[in-house]
């Protein structure tokens, strides 16, 4: 029997929300979240809210994944630097972070196993939807499914941006512009220890800054503090695309200053978490700064050396400010990031 299902209220939801600067963790109208980068966080966090789970705001729920503090760029600062990281590990350890259960799949669409996956895949989602419950799908970026139509054969997703409700075929479930498919479906929640998961999501920031991920081939990708020198290289180089590159740097002046909105909430785990937020703080305005130099578009696209030169100088203090909160972390943390100094990504 073909049916139809199609959650209407979390389509109205993955419309995006005013943005504010309110220090409250809790959720508000006035919430720092903007959806419009496609990331994972984005599409879970509509699920979460959809779903009752958090009344927490977006960058509370990024922060304490610890999704925030990644920072992974192409050696070209090409626009898949955002999404270029282990999926199946991180989006997994993401939802446990914060006491969701969840299933997931991932692979290639070339293989010959491929079409198998693809009816899995549909089959998953739509016991998701059925459940009342949206599911995470990779579709050039993340997106949240809403619904499905058996007698059309197609699924509803949104990405967040706009009013749009997008069809997506059965038939081409899967099939990207990269040969990369991956979903996820949300399954329960539980409570959480708040404050230990922020605590923990600190420690991760550092593993993430010292760790290069191993999925990604060094010559093409740099991770965390390595970042900060491939950007600077690659614009010495012009070996980059202007509007890629913005995207990226936007990313990233999005991500920091959400990380410092994350910190200030925290500043009751320990009387040394003050550097910590100083420095992420003076993080943020550098990436304000970075900003203010892509809005000049006509002198950004052309290349011009002194707007070129200009980020170029905002990087390198940028690397130097991350480098400081991390070392500021580190201090509040001394004792549990050395007894787990074998391996500080120990989840």
């Amino acid at each position: 029997m073909k049916r139809m299902r199609f959650l209407a209220d979390l389509a109205d939801s993955t419309q995006p929300t005013p943005q504010g600067n309110s220090d409250n963790p809790s959720h508000s109208s006035t919430d720092t979240w903007l959806n419009q980068t496609g990331s994972y966080t984005d599409a879970l966090y509509r699920i979460l809210l959809h779903q009752k789970w958090t009344d927490l705001s977006h960058h509370m729920i990024a922060g304490m994944t610890a999704s925030l503090f990644r920072l992974v760029v192409n050696r070209r600062l090409t626009t898949e630097s955002i999404w270029a990281y282990n999926w199946m590990a991180e989006n997994f350890v993401a939802a446990d972070f914060i006491g969701v259960t969840a299933s997931q799949s991932a692979g290639f669409s070339f293989e010959p196993t491929f079409p198998l996956y693809q009816k899995q895949a549909l089959h998953d989602i739509k016991a998701s939807i059925d459940r009342g419950t949206g599911a995470v799908l990779w579709h050039d970026q993340f997106v949240v499914v809403v619904g499905y139509d058996d007698d059309k054969e197609v699924l509803f997703f949104c990405t967040g941006v706009g009013h749009e409700v997008i069809r997506l075929p059965y038939s081409v479930l899967g099939l990207n512009n990269s040969p990369y498919w991956y979903y996820q479906v949300l399954e329960a929640h539980q409570s959480i220890d708040m404050w230990e998961v922020c605590k923990e999501s600190l420690i991760q920031a550092v593993y993430k800054w010292e760790t290069h991920d191993y999925m990604l081939p060094a010559q093409d990708y740099a991770c965390g503090s390595a970042a900060y020198t491939a950007i600077r290289d690659v614009l010495q180089s012009g070996n980059y695309e202007s509007d890629q590159a913005a995207t990226v740097l936007r990313y990233y002046a999005y991500t920091r200053g959400d990380i410092a909105t994350y910190v200030k909430a925290l500043k009751h785990l320990s009387p040394d978490m003050d550097q910590v937020i100083v420095q992420y703080t003076q993080l943020a305005d550098i990436y304000t700064s970075i900003v203010e130099v892509l809005d000049d578009s006509v002198a950004w696209d052309a290349r011009e050396p002194e707007s070129v030169q200009r980020v170029s100088e905002l990087i390198r203090s940028a690397g130097d400010t991350e480098q400081a909160a991390i070392d500021a972390i580190k201090y509040v943390f001394t004792e549990t990031i050395n007894n787990r100094s074998a391996d500080i990504g120990l989840r």
